[in-house]
């Protein structure tokens, strides 16, 4: 069997035209965008409208109540209106951190929001950085929830 010259074996190779390579690649390029609109569009239409990202807040707790676990909260930098109130949030944190950051994970009401003793009700100002969820309750307000206290002073 004769063995094949190595100039033959170019000749039987023959490159690409260049508008060939070009609309290769051009195909090839239309291929990863159209992946790529599909992921990204595939991902958006998997997110999940129901569910709750918290959200991190600072400013002084004007009112408290260690019996009902209910607070009034100022934001820091918040614009109020002249008639607008603070915003009510129910404290469910199970754990909270205090001034000096231990954190604490008993199931206790944060000590900087409890009252004097045998008053549940507390008017003093405390400066608290809160860990909230808002809860559409499908009226005007929604329910602020926060989950988590850290006492900052």
């Amino acid at each position: 069997m004769p063995v094949p010259f190595p100039d033959t074996m170019q000749e039987a190779a023959a490159p690409t035209p260049p508008h060939r390579r070009l609309a290769t690649v051009a195909f090839s390029l239309a291929l990863v965008a159209v992946g790529l609109i599909g992921g990204f569009g595939a991902a958006k239409l998997g997110d999940d409208p129901h569910t709750a990202k918290a959200e991190l807040l600072v400013g002084t707790v004007t009112w408290s109540n260690d019996e009902t676990r209910s607070i009034a909260f100022a934001q820091d930098g918040a614009p109020r209106g002249p008639l607008d109130g603070d915003t009510i949030y129910s404290v469910i944190a199970e754990s909270w951190q205090d001034a000096r950051g231990t954190l604490h994970n008993d199931g206790t009401y944060p000590t900087c929001l409890v009252g004097e003793e045998n008053e549940p009700a507390s008017a003093d100002r405390h400066r608290v950085e809160l860990e909230v969820l808002h809860r559409d309750t499908g009226s005007a307000q929604p329910q602020h929830i926060a989950v988590h206290v850290h006492c900052l002073n």
